[in-house]
Order: C-alpha cells, then structure tokens, then sequence
C-alpha cells in the first residue's frame, strides 16, 4: 500500500511538471517558433534525466551504462511516444497530425544523425574522433536553429513566468523521474508480477514518461501542439545521440561491442522516426502502426 500511494504522489508530481513544461514552451513557441522552443529548449530539459544518468555513468566508468542511458529513450520515444501524440492529437481534434514550418530541420539533422552512427557501427568504438564529429553535429544543430527561429520570433509573452514553470517542471523530472521508475519496479514486486514486465515493458515506458506526458498536453491543448511535441521528441533524441554519446569518446576509448543491441536499436529508431515524418504528417493508422511496433519490439526482444 505504502508503495502504491508513493507511486500516485510522484506520478502527480510528474504530471504537474508535464502540465508546466507544455505551458512554458507554449509561450517560447510564440516568442522564439517551434524549433527553438521545442527542438532546443523543452528537447533539452526532458532529455535532463538521461543527462544526468549518463555524466554520472561515466564518472563512474559504467560505459555500458552510459551507452543504454543515452540512447535507450529513442526506441520508445520514435515508436510509442510518437504514436501516442498522433493518435491523442487524431482523437482530440478529429484530423491527422500536420507537422509545421520548418520541422525539416530536426529531420535532416535526426538523417545525418543516423547515418554517422551507422558509420560508427562499422568503426566499432566511442573514441576522441566519434566524440568530435557527434558533438559536432549537436552544435551545428544548435546553432542553425537558433538562426532560423530567430527569424520566427514575433509575440511577446511573458518570458520570467515561462522560464519560472520551465525551471519548476525541470526541478520536478530530475527529483521524480528516477524514484517513478524505482515505484514500478517496487509494485511489481511487490504484486508478483512478472519481471519481464518490469524489465522490458514498464521500466522504460515509465522511464520516458515525463516526454510522453508532455508531448500529449501539447497534442491536446491547440492545433500546433502536436507538431511543436514531435519536435521537442526528436530535439530531445538529436542531443541523446550526438551529444551524449559523443561525451562518452571525450571520457575514453571505449569497444561497444556489449553494447552492439542498443547502437542498432537507437540506429533503427531514428530511421522510424526519419521515415514517419518525411510526408510532414501523422495519420492515426501510422500511430496505432508505431504503438503496435513498440509492443512488437519488446516481445522480439523477449523471445530473441
């Protein structure tokens, strides 16, 4: 009992940094355009949790670890938070969800993202050199989108009350997401589920849930919010595996030969994500296509 009432406290918790992170970037959007707010800004502080996993991961010389911690997001995210966002976003506004302005650029970025780590698959190790050309595309990224939504911005909004509730969801995910995890893991124990559950199926759904959450608010709360959600999903993806991975070839020269599975996967996942949003929409068959995907995944993984 003790553990199921903290895991409705914390779920609220995460709930109300959800609500604040979609309202925040809500209002950057209108200052600064979807690219800054959602690719650079909420992509940012969602991806704060496996940031901070994988620095300390790394302090640690847990390099598999790190490796999981940087990229285990993109499966989930490219499969079921993408569907999850199209098919709300289809429910709630009774259309496909319309990807808008210039959400190419996180797509061109997420392909060329994608085929460097293809190349380091065959390359065989995190080192100085992968370390300089995957940060390097994270800061070109960076910079390319702060000169393209720099031309976008036109409203003014109240930007201390919007960096306020970013700050507050912010401090909330990083205090709260770990212990959610831990409340899953506690309540499956403790009601004998299978660990199989545990391990390939509730973990990392919990795990990404602040994103999910998120990105459903934005898809519910105005006609943009879908697009603006799917941008922040492949920002937050983008500095994952470029940045992230790359911090791994500045702290060593590390074989990722035991972590071979979830190079591929985060590989696989971005070309999904790539591949769903070149037409620049998502139909609900597409999303219920990538939930069922995420489903199909894990058991492949089970049997395999």
């Amino acid at each position: 009992m003790i553990d199921i009432i903290r895991f409705v406290l914390v779920l609220t918790a995460l709930i109300i940094a959800a609500e604040l992170l979609a309202k925040g970037t809500e209002n950057m959007e209108r200052k600064f355009g979807q690219g800054i707010a959602g690719g650079i800004i909420l992509g940012f502080l969602t991806a704060l949790p496996e940031t901070v996993i994988t620095i300390y991961a790394l302090l640690n010389k847990e390099y598999e670890e790190a490796v999981g911690s940087a990229i285990g997001g993109n499966v989930i995210l490219f499969t079921l938070g993408i569907g999850l966002v199209g098919l709300i976003y289809s429910i709630s506004w009774n259309r496909s969800l319309k990807m808008r302005h210039d959400y190419k650029i996180e797509n061109n970025f997420l392909l060329a993202n994608t085929i460097v780590l293809i190349i380091i698959i065959f390359y065989g190790r995190f080192d100085l050199f992968t370390a300089i050309i995957l940060s390097s595309i994270y800061i070109f990224y960076l910079a390319y989108r702060v000169k393209k939504g720099g031309e976008n911005g036109k409203n003014e909004v109240n930007l201390t009350r919007s960096i306020i509730e970013l700050a507050i969801g912010a401090t909330l995910i990083l205090s709260f997401s770990d212990l959610f995890v831990k409340c899953i893991v506690a309540i499956s124990e403790e009601f004998n589920l299978p660990i199989i559950w545990t391990s390939l199926l509730l973990t990392p759904i919990a795990a990404e849930l602040e994103e999910k959450i998120s990105g459903i608010k934005l898809a519910m709360s105005n006609l943009d919010g879908g697009s603006l959600a799917i941008v922040s999903f492949v920002g937050s993806k983008i500095e994952n595996s470029t940045l992230l991975l790359g911090l791994i070839g500045f702290f060593t020269s590390y074989d990722f030969h035991n972590s071979l599975p979830e190079v591929i996967s985060a590989v696989v996942a971005n070309a999904i994500g790539v591949v769903i949003l070149l037409d620049g929409r998502i139909t609900k068959h597409e999303s219920i296509f990538l939930i069922a995907l995420y489903f199909i995944i894990i058991y492949l993984d089970f049997i395999l």
